[in-house]
């Protein structure tokens, strides 16, 4: 009997694997940058061409758990040697709380008075957790969420060892609306620490309220924007980076990051290339507050300002038309946490990730110029990657430099007036992930805090 496999069907068959490739390739990436148009296609393709890196989990999971390093593998940092630990004392934490390795320093008279809220991975009562602490004016604890997911959407949050959170709104109620690096959720905690709602997605690096609109608008995906209800976790709205491209056709900020080819045989029309690894990550989107919009005339209340790391871009972006409004590519190298100031500028965390320490920057929207208002090399400032930062009515600025374990607030002149240290209880060569600082005025919740225990 004649066993051949014909040749027509051999080619048949390389032509059906060939096509097949370029489907699955295609629906990868368009779910990966937002679309979908692949649908449950796509989301499954995505699945099945993750399995490598989720296999290569497991095993690092499991040799990290050999060394006994798995508990806080994600969260802990290697010491700055830089840093200096003399005077620092264990913060207050009060009869029901036991947080020995969060450390503070602080010159009260010169601070600014108010409550302070550091979010970030802390061992509380012997455990590694993710937690939000109020610190009451003389730096005592007087409020703590444990935060942490419950399973939504079919999917099973990851343990606490494998991710942080990252992006954190206090509500004047006392209430949180918070998320992860690595979550599967959004989700909203009152002030004793009760879950209000969750809301499933791959919702990451930043929370935003837009108090006029009683939302908060944040990232539900690497490349979407996502306007939620305070009131019940709805997503409302969605942007898509493709839907701004396309609106802002002359205006190629947002496609640094593609690869074209130079085809000099062809010299082919409307084609485009290929996307670079990572070529936004979006890691902050503030609406301007109402109070605010005066100082900015070229903008509107609720208008975004929105920073892409990968780009060194921080752009205004109008969530109701898509047009991009203002930009500034260069300023910054890797920045975070773009903010807008009283006096009609914007202030940028610069990363400075390829140098030597991070600075804050300011940016005037009209005439363009960048000036540094903090000097990180002064202050032994730099995290490489994420960070915080808020600017106070007195000059003054509180930075959370988070692959530092550390995050301190300084008075107008740059001096540091309250430096808060994260380390490892137990082992002074590791610290852990300080996700933010901010200060909050004295009459900042509209009613009295509920009187409830300090552990939530």
């Amino acid at each position: 009997m004649d066993r051949t496999v014909p040749l027509w069907l051999v080619l048949f068959l390389v032509l059906v694997w060939l096509l097949l490739t370029v489907a699955f390739g295609w629906a990868v990436k368009a779910t990966v940058y937002g679309s979908d148009s692949a649908g449950a296609a796509g989301r499954a393709a995505v699945a099945i061409a993750s399995f490598p890196t989720t296999t290569k989990d497991v095993l690092l999971q499991l040799a990290s758990q050999a060394r006994g390093e798995y508990e806080d593998e994600a969260l802990g940092l290697p010491r700055d040697p830089g840093i200096d630990t003399t005077g620092f004392v264990p913060i207050d934490s009060g009869p029901d709380l036991d947080i020995p390795g969060l450390l503070v320093r602080a010159d009260h008279d010169r601070m600014v008075p108010g409550r302070r809220l550091i979010a970030g991975a802390f061992e509380i009562n012997g455990e590694i957790r993710n937690a939000a602490l109020l610190l009451s004016p003389d730096l005592k604890v007087e409020r703590s969420w444990m935060l942490d997911e419950i399973a939504v959407g079919g999917q099973e949050p990851r343990e606490t060892a494998r991710k942080f959170v990252h992006g954190v709104e206090i509500l004047r109620d006392g209430s949180l609306i918070f998320t992860f690096d690595g979550s599967i959720s959004l989700q909203r905690f009152d002030a004793c620490g009760g879950r209000l709602w969750t809301t499933p997605g791959n919702f990451h690096h930043s929370v935003a309220q837009h108090e006029e609109a009683g939302t908060v608008w944040t990232f539900s995906d690497w490349t979407v924007l996502a306007e939620v209800s305070v009131e019940d976790g709805r997503v409302l709205r969605q942007i898509a980076v493709e839907d701004i491209i396309a609106r802002n056709p002359m205006i190629d900020i947002l496609g640094l990051r593609i690869y074209d080819e130079n085809d000099p045989d062809q010299n082919q029309r409307n084609v485009t290339g290929e996307w670079l690894h990572d070529p936004f990550h979006f890691n902050d989107a503030e609406p301007l507050p109402a109070a605010l919009a005066a100082a900015f005339p070229s903008f509107e209340a609720g208008d975004l300002l929105i920073s892409a790391r990968s780009l060194n871009l921080v752009f205004v972006l109008d969530p109701d038309t898509l047009e991009i409004k203002w930009w500034r590519v260069g300023a910054t190298q890797r920045q975070h946490d773009p903010d807008w100031l009283l006096d009609g500028t914007i202030s940028v965390l610069d990363n400075r990730m390829s140098r030597d320490a991070s600075a804050i920057k300011r940016i005037d929207p009209v005439t363009y110029d960048a000036t540094v208002t903090l000097d990180g090399q002064k202050i032994n400032f730099f995290t490489r990657i994420r960070g915080k930062h808020q600017t106070l009515e007195n000059g003054g600025t509180v930075v959370s430099s988070t692959q530092q374990g550390r995050a301190f607030e300084t008075d107008g002149e740059g001096r540091p007036v309250l430096e808060v240290l994260n380390h490892k209880p137990g082992d002074e060569s590791l610290f852990y992930v300080i996700s933010e600082m901010r200060w909050l005025p004295s009459d900042y919740f509209t009613e009295e805090l509920m009187p409830c225990t300090v552990s939530q």
